[in-house]
Formats: C-alpha cells, structure tokens, sequence
C-alpha cells in the first residue's frame, strides 16, 4: 500500500481488496483513492478503484467507501 495516504484511505484499499475475488491468478495492479469525492464530516465517503489483471486482461473494479469510525463498509459499484 502507497504511504502517505491517510488511516481513512488506507482502510477503505483494505476493505476494497478483500472484496476482490479469491482467485489466485488475479493480481492486484493498483489501488487508488479518487481524491475527488473526499468527504469531511462524521462520515468519510470515498470512491476506491482496484486494478487487477488476469491472464494478460486488465479491469479496474469500483467500490465506494463509507468509514465511521472503526466501522469500514465498501460497496461494489462495478467493474470497467
């Protein structure tokens, strides 16, 4: 995981990647925080995207971020 990134954007990666299937022959590429949907407040919302590649095909999955707290919950929002 990049350093420099915040506890809340290093938690929302974590919680993103375990969402990703368990499949061995995907590799994680990347993994980014889009830093336009920061959100300040009781609540920290945040789009994540992961890219992964499998058998020489690239996608990039979607999830957005809710994180309250310790409480971390990513929703899957697509995959491109």
């Amino acid at each position: 995981m990049a350093q420099g990134l915040s506890v809340e954007d290093q938690a929302c990666i974590s919680r993103a990647i375990e969402n990703v299937p368990n499949n061995p022959a995907i590799k994680i590429e990347r993994s980014r925080v889009l830093p336009q949907s920061r959100a300040q407040g009781p609540q920290y919302k945040v789009t994540v995207e992961i890219d992964v590649s499998l058998v020489g095909q690239s996608s990039t999955d979607v999830f957005n971020c809710i994180r309250n707290g310790q409480l971390t919950v990513v929703q899957p929002v697509g995959v491109r």
